[in-house]
């Protein structure tokens, strides 16, 4: 278990449902179904799967990416997206760290 991880996987979770609750299901689904995701890899990864660290790396990238191809599509406040960027670049980074660095 990494918990530094985790925690940043169960932030990643919040914010993504935060859009939700602030902003409706409508035009938001990705933001639905990366809650979901993030909400898995978190126990996957607290539960130290195999290749959990992987599937982290991958699909926190994959959403990193998405997020910023379409930041400017929908026309609403921006501020929970730049956090969740964030985020999302904190979870790469730890997740990086720990399959190539430790």
């Amino acid at each position: 278990m990494h918990p530094l991880l985790v925690a940043l996987l169960v932030v990643n979770t919040v914010l993504h449902g935060v859009v939700i609750a602030r902003f409706g299901i409508k035009s938001n689904e990705p933001f639905l179904i990366f809650a979901v995701i993030y909400a898995v890899l978190a126990l996957v990864v607290y539960f130290a799967v195999a290749y959990a660290l992987w599937a982290t790396l991958a699909l926190s990238v994959f959403g990193l990416i998405g997020l910023t191809v379409t930041f400017n599509k929908v026309a609403r406040d921006k501020t929970l997206d730049r956090i969740i960027w964030a985020a999302d670049a904190a979870t790469i980074a730890a997740t990086a760290y720990l399959l190539f660095v430790r």
